[in-house]
């Protein structure tokens, strides 16, 4: 197809993305789902088979989508509320990740063939919580500041957690538990002190010019050059950036620790940068999630169904957990809300494209996906309506009833006919 025809599906895609955001907060039919659908359509026109093959152009829009779901994903994260919900959040999340990834990394490798580094990079992608559904999803429902913070906290904590470990997973590989841990020490502290050194130059800079118009795209060029020179010195670009976002984020804190005459904040998220961000949000999600369903291959439709049962494994596993990790200051009606929001969205997309595997891997996420944001969205509209608790519970009554039967078969009682 020509320019002129490739800029004809941008602007359609756009379009789309405007309508399907509108449609969600009139039905909360979750505009994720009708992007990936749109995809699928185009995909199967044949508008745009292009993007189906890896390119530089394509290979650089990923990138910078990686930067900045890392960066809009830990921006809003805040040390005293990580510090409030870290008993909850932290240890769940990494709970969470050691056993999902656990459970469907040995299930695709025996019932799927995949290598190891694919197997648990595959069980890491359903770790994730999508904080971009999950802020839609709070805008339509009432919960409490703590447990808006939880579930926020958790989502950043967790995607930044497989981000790292798929990543470390692929360069690791075929190294000795020894250098592993070598390295990945260096990678830590390195991105650590890079991040941390870079943040704190760009808010000082920030408070004299954050004002002007286009101070958001000054943050979004550090955020770029700061990837680049992280990967060229040998630390973790990822790792880097998710730092310079917690120490941007948390500027009011620590800022009156360094300067004694620094103000309450540093003008960094006033209502145009707001604006500026939450528009950029829009466009990647939008092209992201139309790219995924660009990329699904309806003739290998058995695996979108591997996805939605694997992403099943994955919620159950969840809601075991929070089971076990659960916040009493929350209400049940919240913790049932919590235990809903398992939708999966921007950084399995993402990473689909940084791992470049085949199909079959790619539709099993896709399926996944798809199957998370759809039962998210169903059981949100089931607890709101007080028609469902949570998979905890079901699981629950399933297994007192089934010992009161095993009861009842072992003391049989015995009507006695007169």
């Amino acid at each position: 197809m020509n320019t002129t025809g490739n800029l004809f599906i941008v602007g359609m895609i756009i379009m789309i993305g405007l309508l399907a955001q509108y449609n969600f907060k009139k039905t909360k039919i979750p505009d994720v789902l009708i992007l990936i659908g749109a995809g699928s359509i185009i995909s199967y026109l044949e508008l745009v088979e292009g993007l189906k093959t890896s390119n530089e152009g394509l290979t650089f829009i990923i990138i910078f989508s990686l930067i900045y779901v890392v960066f809009y994903g830990a921006l809003p994260i805040k040390l005293r509320a990580i510090f409030s919900t870290m008993k909850y959040a932290f240890i769940s999340s990494i709970m969470n990740l050691i056993l999902i990834t656990t459970i469907i990394g040995i299930i695709s490798y025996y019932l799927l063939g995949f290598g190891w580094v694919l197997a648990l990079s595959l069980g890491a992608l359903f770790c994730v919580l999508d904080g971009s559904i999950i802020n839609s999803i709070l805008e339509t429902i009432k919960l409490s500041t703590k447990a808006e913070a939880q579930i926020q906290t958790e989502s950043a904590i967790i995607d930044i957690l497989v981000i790292v470990g798929v990543l470390s997973i692929m360069n690791f590989s075929t190294m000795m538990f020894s250098e592993i841990m070598q390295n990945l020490t260096s990678y830590l502290f390195l991105s650590l002190g890079i991040g941390i050194v870079v943040a704190i130059i760009w808010a000082f800079v920030l408070k004299h010019v954050g004002n002007y118009s286009s101070a958001p795209i000054g943050t979004m060029a550090i955020l770029v050059i700061l990837y680049a020179f992280a990967e060229y010195v040998n630390a973790n670009g990822v790792i880097t950036v998710f730092f310079f976002s917690i120490m941007l984020g948390n500027v009011t804190i620590w800022s009156k620790l360094l300067y004694k005459e620094q103000k309450e904040n540093v003008t960094l998220l006033n209502i145009e940068t707001r604006h500026f961000f939450k528009d950029i949000s829009f466009l990647i999600r939008t092209f992201l999630f139309v790219y995924l369903g660009i990329l699904v291959d309806l003739s290998q439709w058995i695996y979108l169904l591997y996805g939605f049962v694997f992403f099943i494994i994955a919620y159950i596993t969840r809601s075991i957990v929070r089971r076990k990790i659960t916040n009493r200051d929350l209400d049940k009606k919240e913790i049932y809300m919590l235990d809903a929001m398992c939708a999966k969205g921007l950084t399995p997309t993402v990473m689909l494209a940084v791992i470049q595997t085949d199909i079959i891997f790619t539709n099993i996420v896709i399926g996944g996906i798809f199957s998370s944001v759809l039962v998210t969205s169903i059981l949100i509209f089931l607890i709101d309506n007080d028609k469902f608790t949570s998979v905890n519970n079901l699981m629950t009554r399933a297994i007192v009833r089934y010992k009161e039967y095993i009861s009842e078969k072992k003391n049989p009682k015995f009507k006695i006919e007169q």
